[in-house]
């Protein structure tokens, strides 16, 4: 009479955790790429809403976004503007112009926010409009691709283009490689 197997051998259990081992690879593997191909469909989309607010300001004012003064960033500079707080000119506007946002992208509801709350722009040279907006927004007024990166604005544009240059910097967050995502181009 031969004994029964009771237990798996050492060799089965081994062969079973590298089954088991491959196959969450493969899919750990899959679910990077189709995530990183879901951000990339976001930042294009966020971009070509970019492009449609900054071309409704340019058709309304004769001017891109801008701030002389430079005393935002590139990336404030848009969202100021496209917000209605930077007017043609790049100067500071209150009461605010119209939004040209779009909040069905970036979850902005300008609409939240009573003007008469808006501190005095003389002081820290405009900084606390900007630090009012993030705390009533609970975000940072700046416009930020699926990587947590602010998207890149520059007028004018160093491509040679008419209108300004609107980009992600990829996940990476450096710009000029090869995850960069979209540029505004003149059509």
């Amino acid at each position: 009479m031969t004994g029964k197997r009771k237990g798996f051998t050492l060799l089965e259990l081994l062969a079973v955790i590298a089954i088991i081992g491959i196959l969450m690879s493969i899919l750990f593997t899959g679910w990077g790429y189709i995530s990183e191909q879901q951000a990339n469909k976001k930042a294009k989309l966020e971009i070509v809403g970019l492009k449609n607010a900054v071309t409704e300001f340019f058709s309304d004012y004769g001017e891109y976004p801008n701030c002389p003064k430079e005393i935002c960033t590139p990336g404030e500079c848009l969202f100021m503007s496209l917000a209605g707080f930077h007017n043609e000119d790049g100067g500071l506007e209150l009461p605010p112009y119209p939004p040209k946002i779009p909040t069905h992208l970036f979850h902005f509801d300008l609409s939240a926010f009573d003007q008469t709350e808006i501190p005095d722009l003389s002081h820290d040279g405009g900084k606390s409009l900007q630090l009012w907006l993030a705390q009533t927004l609970g975000k940072d007024p700046a416009f930020l691709d699926p990587w947590g990166n602010e998207y890149g604005y520059r007028f004018p544009s160093q491509k040679g283009q008419r209108g300004p240059d609107i980009f992600s910097k990829g996940a990476d967050g450096q710009e000029n490689t090869a995850d960069d995502v979209g540029n505004w181009k003149e059509e």
